[in-house]
């Protein structure tokens, strides 16, 4: 199924993956005000310009974990080795619901990418 809100993406979560993506939403919303939240390919972005290659965060749930994306990738990997744990993909960094601890380097990562790319915080 591919969202077109989202409310209809985070709907279609598990509660617990809900619980994550809200709580990384709210914050990049409240932070970064000026960044939109917009819809790419079905899940919820948050693009600093006209293109995804010029700047994002994204946020995906799976069904253990939850994702956090940056076409940054340096800083990616940094959160990744924080993390730990199989990382496979490139451009995300994955995190277990189980894995309270980690959010702490999730934050550091939007921060950073923000900073980076000269988004106010609010």
């Amino acid at each position: 199924m591919s969202a077109e809100t989202p409310e209809e993406y985070l709907a279609a979560q598990s509660p617990e993956a809900q619980e994550w993506l809200r709580e990384f939403h709210d914050y990049v919303e409240a932070t970064y005000p000026s960044v939109p939240l917009i819809m790419f390919r079905g899940v919820p972005m948050f693009r600093f310009a006209d293109s995804y290659l010029k700047g994002y965060v994204m946020f995906t749930a799976a069904s253990k974990t939850m994702s956090a994306h940056a076409i940054d990738f340096d800083l990616v990997d940094a959160a990744k080795a924080a993390v730990g744990g199989s990382q496979p993909a490139k451009g995300c960094v994955k995190v277990k619901y189980m894995d309270a601890a980690a959010k702490p380097v999730v934050y550091e990562m939007i921060d950073a990418v923000m900073a980076r790319n000269g988004i106010p915080k609010a």
